[in-house]
């Protein structure tokens, strides 16, 4: 990059085309315009407007949006992470940020490294979760082992209810063809009685005419 001094800042201070600032984070003028729309608050008053100006800081801020965003970090995170105070430590620490001839200075060495330090713990949380989650799996699974025997057991005290209700149900149907049968042959009697009741009637109705004839 060609440094240019700020006529708004420092004259110590280097400061930065738009396209050389698109060249050296490879990327498109469209994309570097958007995150200057986004990211306007990390930024100095001179990085906005249609020919911005990138300070040191302007340029490590995007660096750092750039590595922050490829995480898949939201706006809103690299905002928090990108605080004023943390842009100002930056800007106190030039021999981090300097840029040298050919164009392939380290940008934000410390940055880059809160960053992958931020990662690290991010990865480390994500391993904690993955233990978490495989313990809930253990957990399910035996719960489901357990749950499998209750189930087992549950269906064998099935069985033998509906077993004992199939021997309750045939005995009640042998009692109950019993007592038909024996309701039969009180029928069967009743009917006895009562023809011989008649003809008993019918002898002494006879008897009684003889008598009297």
């Amino acid at each position: 990059m060609t440094n240019h001094p700020s006529s708004g800042s420092d004259p110590a201070e280097s400061s930065y085309s738009f396209a050389e600032v698109a060249q050296h984070l490879q990327v498109d003028s469209a994309t570097l315009r958007e995150w200057n729309r986004r990211f306007a608050r990390l930024l100095g008053t001179e990085a906005a407007g249609d020919e911005p100006r990138y300070l040191t800081t302007d340029v490590a801020a995007l660096v750092t949006v750039q590595k922050l965003l490829e995480q898949g970090f939201s706006d809103e995170q690299v905002i928090q992470f990108l605080t004023p105070k943390r842009i100002e430590a930056i800007k106190d620490e030039p021999t981090a940020l300097a840029l040298n001839s050919d164009e392939t200075a380290n940008f934000l060495p410390q940055v880059v490294g809160d960053v992958l330090s931020t990662i690290a713990n991010s990865q480390q949380t994500v391993l904690n979760s993955q233990a978490t989650v495989r313990e809930m799996v253990g957990v399910v699974v035996q719960d489901n082992f357990n749950l499998k025997d209750e189930n087992r057991k549950l269906r064998d005290r099935m069985l033998e209810l509906e077993r004992a209700l199939a021997e309750y149900q045939r005995r009640e149907e042998t009692r109950k063809e019993r007592m038909e049968s024996r309701l039969r042959a009180l029928e069967n009697v009743v009917t006895a009685l009562q023809q011989q009741v008649a003809q008993l009637v019918q002898i002494q109705r006879q008897r009684r005419r003889g008598w009297f004839g």
